[in-house]
């Protein structure tokens, strides 16, 4: 079952951007949902703050989870494109040798 792929180093450059700029709008979204909630978050006390900072830290603790892998996921898609730039090079030079 051979299959045929197609590799553009543009729309390689792109899914790197876009990952990147995916991970950018999730830390802008959870900065603005702090922003939301300090005001609210402020004027808790006792039980109640105490469960919402243990909350808060799982939830940053998963959202760095989340954004450090799809920083991971943007260096393995660069690298792959790097990887089909040589194999690229090493096949122009087969025609000029």
């Amino acid at each position: 079952m051979g299959g045929e792929i197609k590799v553009t180093f543009a729309a390689i450059e792109q899914a790197a951007a876009d990952i990147d700029g995916a991970r950018a709008r999730i830390l802008g979204q959870l900065d603005d949902l702090r922003g939301y909630l300090a005001p609210v978050v402020s004027g808790w006390t006792g039980d109640a703050a105490t469960r919402y900072d243990e909350a808060q830290r799982r939830w940053d603790g998963s959202a760095a989870d989340l954004t450090g892998t799809l920083q991971k996921i943007k260096v393995l898609v660069l690298d792959a494109g790097a990887g089909y730039r040589a194999v690229e090079a090493d096949n122009a030079k087969r025609f000029t040798a």
